[in-house]
């Protein structure tokens, strides 16, 4: 096949349309020119037609030419061993005739296109790679002559051009195509690759190299002004060969002077500032790396450099800063380093640490994180000198109060940052939140390593900060800046973070008790001149604490806040209605917009919780407060986009937040404070718009049983009751029923959860629910719920799939456990165990008896097999296990399979390993390591059992079923 068939078979795969005639005339589909193409390249001699496509004039396409270059690279790099000394000279001979006819004997202007410029290169290095230096040693010197050859055709005014530009450009590449194939440390190799590759770069270091370098220089000087393009280039090679060549060939006052000049050009003082970071950051001994930095003298240089308006080359000088201080701090720490050298390292840190500040408070996210290695260093050297000396000197001292300044300002959101009300808004506040956690992390850890290193100094700053934004506010009021106040409050919260051991906010000296500075911050941030004379009115009203600024930022920070700090409120429980009040009125959770009102509803939540026995006085007015919220109104979830599987579209709705707020409400209502009958009072509030709405909505369900808001709805009304019931303190241990007026309330709201269950088991959220609101209503009920387990935990089993059974189970373990153990009712438990058992043994062995059909199933039944086993254990450390040979189970099948399960628990976990090898070998399970204190259950329980069931009258020793 020729070179200009192979063109056009690739063309088509590569471009259609050029070529579509010419195959059509010869019956090629697109399969076909896909299958020429393929054999060409696993041909023994496709590569010489592919050479030959290359080369060839008049020129094929340049898509055609590159294929041909990817089947020439795969032979150099793949199956350079075929190929005969003939061949291998062929192929040389071939490119380099190429190349003298397109860099030498041509005067054409037109360029190869970049992407063949490259590849051409990369071709040729390949072949470097495998002839270098055995049998081309000549081939620096063969491109060496080429770059000073101008075309034989060009005019006279060549002469006055020391280079040839056009193979200049080749020579570069080549020279960047070699370090990335030989050099770069971050390409995997193979250990025969390693091999041939420091063979290269030993042969070059012996002579090549030193030619090379003086030829870059003299490139870099001729084409600076000529043609810069070029000259980046060549900086680029400096920076990349640096690492692995003589440092003496380039670090000499006629390369160094020079990189200063360039630093002063604008098209080239961002390569030359990389390429200084190359010089500085080469592999050396410390004390020769000290002496390199003493005699670059970079700070000097730094100072006089004029960066204006550029933010590139701002961060580029913020780079070569970086790896400066690393290495100075490197050598600093450096175990066997003299201590003249760590004195002048230290005395070059202390030159450099201006430029960290300034880069480091730059607007730019870039520049500033350029410097975070060196920053991340510094800190630690710091930390090692505080732990040896005790203390830091008054300069380092201010080195980390600037430092501190520095970090708490870029925390601050930007000046054009802002935000209101409304759905884009609040997804835009998202984001500003999503970039302080993510896109800033280290400025958090930045705090906390100077925290580490003076605490003092760290609290006295953040301590400032804080009160004085709020002195600012009661001052100013509105006016206030919003990332002011902001900020206050994020540092507030940040630095019980960076405290050490238990938060501290009072401290008493014999008799005299005195807030500490983080005491004397939150105290401020809640104090108010008005008390609680509005607070029903869920007005605000002339108020000075800064929870009352406008903006939607301020008051969700201060709640977060709150809770963070609530034990404050324990040693000064005074500010504790300043706090509610701003839950409760329109700052909180009744706040217009959704993201601040909803997380507020959570946080209020943690605030109840944390001081519920501080609320007493306030428990009442709290609740009347908070009525008009506890109104549930299910959403159905957005559809997913199409083409999505919905796996991952998130799937929160506002009452995944609103259930706090009923948690909250259960632990209002059931303070020892609130008399008895206005805790009836206030959970029929609650309780009875639930119950009438799942009244409601089942009337509905006889007409519309396909509604799909109807089970999401009714979910959410049974979750709400559980809620309530959380927030209630569990029955007394023993007690037979519990004394309380309230429980009547509760039992109405389980028979109507329990009535819709049953008529509606068919759908996962209503068991899901039901669950969720026994399990919470068995804790404050006790014995009352026993008449309602066999038809719940029956109605749960029928429809319950292998995922709810994964819950499903110790949701009975736990019934189990309080029945026995809190309430004292063993027997009334055995016999609803007694019942439940074999029906829920055939469901768990239903499933495990499928065969997956993937991995999540695979897991499932794997989780349902450990959730099983767990159960049935935890039967017998409860004493039980009797329900497994009890006569309401004694059918022979049931039985086997309990014994079946016990025998694999004595093989898993009884025994020696002699005997765990033994069973493995005579039966085909899966056996773990000995479980300690296993085998004296094992005597003590399973023995007994099996002496047990051959003893009972309906064991016939006759049957054959029986017996098996």
């Amino acid at each position: 096949m020729s070179g200009s068939a192979i063109s056009r078979h690739f063309l088509f795969t590569f471009n259609p349309r050029e070529c579509i005639a010419y195959l059509l005339s010869r019956y090629f589909s697109p399969f076909q020119a896909g299958i020429y193409c393929e054999q060409i390249k696993t041909s023994p001699d496709g590569w010489q037609l592919c050479l030959s496509l290359f080369v060839k004039e008049p020129k094929s396409a340049p898509e055609a030419r590159f294929f041909a270059l990817q089947v020439l690279e795969d032979v150099l790099q793949n199956r350079f061993n075929t190929l005969d000394a003939s061949a291998v000279h062929y192929l040389r001979q071939t490119l380099m005739d190429y190349v003298s006819r397109e860099y030498l004997l041509s005067a054409s202007t037109n360029e190869e296109l970049p992407f063949l410029k490259n590849k051409f290169a990369h071709t040729i290095t390949l072949l470097f790679n495998n002839v270098y230096p055995s049998t081309w040693p000549t081939f620096f010197d063969d491109f060496l002559a080429l770059i000073h050859t101008h075309p034989t055709s060009a005019t006279s005014s060549a002469d006055s051009k020391p280079t040839n530009q056009r193979a200049v450009d080749l020579f570069l590449r080549l020279c960047l195509s070699i370090d990335e194939e030989v050099a770069r440390l971050d390409v995997p190799r193979g250990r025969e690759q390693v091999t041939r590759n420091v063979a290269i770069k030993d042969a070059m270091r012996e002579g090549d190299i030193r030619r090379l370098a003086t030829t870059w220089i003299e490139l870099l000087q001729e084409y600076r002004v000529r043609e810069p393009s070029i000259a980046e280039m060549v900086l680029r090679i400096v920076g990349h060969y640096v690492a692995w060549m003589d440092i003496s060939l380039v670090v000499n006052n006629t390369v160094i002077g020079l990189l200063y000049q360039l630093l002063g050009e604008v098209r080239l003082r961002n390569g030359a500032c990389e390429c200084l970071v190359e010089i500085v950051s080469k592999g050396m001994k410390p004390l020769d790396k000290l002496n390199l930095i003493q005699l670059l003298n970079l700070t000097d240089v730094m100072g006089r450099l004029d960066m204006g308006d550029d933010p590139e080359f701002v961060e580029h000088v913020a780079r070569l800063t970086n790896v400066l201080g690393v290495e100075l701090c490197h050598i600093w720490g450096e175990n066997g380093v003299i201590p003249e050298a760590k004195t002048a390292a230290y005395g070059l840190i202390e030159l450099v640490l201006p430029y960290l500040l300034k880069f480091l408070s730059d607007e730019y996210d870039d520049t500033c994180s350029a410097v975070f290695p060196f920053l991340n260093d510094l800190l630690g050297m710091l930390k090692k000198q505080k732990k040896v000396a005790k203390t830091l000197t008054q300069p380092q001292r201010d080195f980390l109060l600037s430092l501190l300044r520095v970090v708490v300002v870029k925390m601050r959101y930007d000046d054009e940052v802002d935000w209101g009300y409304g759905e884009e808004e609040e997804e835009e506040e998202a984001l500003f939140i999503e970039l302080r956690k993510v896109g800033r992390p280290n400025l958090k850890g930045f705090s906390d390593a100077i925290a580490a290193i003076d605490d003092a100094l760290y609290a006295g700053y953040l301590h400032s900060v804080v009160i004085g934004t709020f002195d600012s506010f009661e001052k100013r009021g509105a006016e206030l800046d919003w990332r002011e106040a902001e900020l206050a409050l994020h540092v507030l919260y940040l630095f019980g973070e960076a405290s050490r051991g238990q938060m501290q906010f009072v401290v008493t000296q014999e008799t005299e008790t005195t807030l500490t500075p983080l005491g004397e911050m939150v105290l401020k941030m809640v104090t108010s001149t008005q008390q609680l004379a509005n607070f029903e009115s869920m007005h605000i009203w002339n108020r000075t604490e800064i929870s009352s600024h406008p903006h939607p930022s301020v008051p969700l920070h201060f709640f977060e806040n709150a809770v963070r700090y609530y034990l404050f409120f324990e040693t000064r429980p005074e500010g504790i209605p300043d706090v509610l009040e701003a839950f409760v009125d329109v700052r909180g959770l009744h706040h217009p917009m959704r993201q601040i009102r909803t997380r507020s509803w959570y946080l209020f939540y943690r605030y109840i919780k944390g001081l519920r026995p501080k609320l007493g006085d306030y428990a009442e007015i709290v609740l009347g407060s908070i009525q008009d919220l506890l109104v549930v109104q299910a959403e159905l979830p957005p559809a997913a986009p199409d083409g999505a599987d919905g796996t991952n579209v998130n799937t929160a709705s506002t009452f995944d937040s609103q259930i706090y707020l009923f948690e909250a409400a259960g632990l209002l209502i059931s303070h020892e404070a609130v008399p008895v009958e206005k805790q009836v009072k206030y959970l029929e509030a609650v309780l009875n718009p639930l119950v009438k709405g799942i009244q409601e909505n089942m009337s509905k369900e006889m007409y519309n049983p396909e509604d799909q808001l109807l089970p999401l709805q009714l979910h959410h009304l049974i979750m709400a009751i559980g809620s309530v019931a959380k927030g209630f303190p569990e029955a007394p241990d023993g007690a037979a029923s519990v004394q309380q007026p309230w429980a009547v309330i509760f039992k109405q709201a389980t028979e109507i959860t329990l009535m819709v269950l049953e008529a509606l088991n068919r759908f996962e959220k209503i068991r899901e629910a039901t669950r969720f609101a026994f399990a919470r209503l068995v804790n404050c009920l006790g014995a009352e719920m026993l008449p309602y387990l066999p038809p719940l935990i029956n109605s749960l089993l029928n429809k319950c799939q292998i995922k709810e059974l994964l819950d499903f189970l110790p949701f009975v373990g736990l019934i189990a456990y309080k029945f026995k153990c809190v309430f004292n009712l063993q027997t009334v438990i055995f016999n609803i165990l007694n019942e439940l058992l074999l029906p829920l043994v055939n469901k768990v062995f239903v499933f495990l008896n499928q065969t997956p059909t993937g991995t999540d199933e695979a897991v499932l039944l794997l989780d349902l097999r450990k959730a099983y086993l767990t159960f049935v254990i935890q039967l017998f450390n409860l004493d039980l296990e009797s329900v497994f040979v009890s006569d309401y189970t004694s059918d022979v099948g049931t039985q086997k399979m309990a014994f079946g399960i016990l025998l694999k628990t004595v093989n898993a976990w009884g025994g020696s390993v002699q005997q765990l090898n033994q069973a493995s070998a005579t039966e085909n399970t899966g056996l773990g390591q000995p479980l300690p204190g296993f085998e004296q259950f094992m005597f003590e329980n399973i023995v007994r059992v099996c002496f047990e069931v051959p003893m009972k009258q309906s064991f016939n020793l006759s049957d054959g079923q029986t017996v098996v």
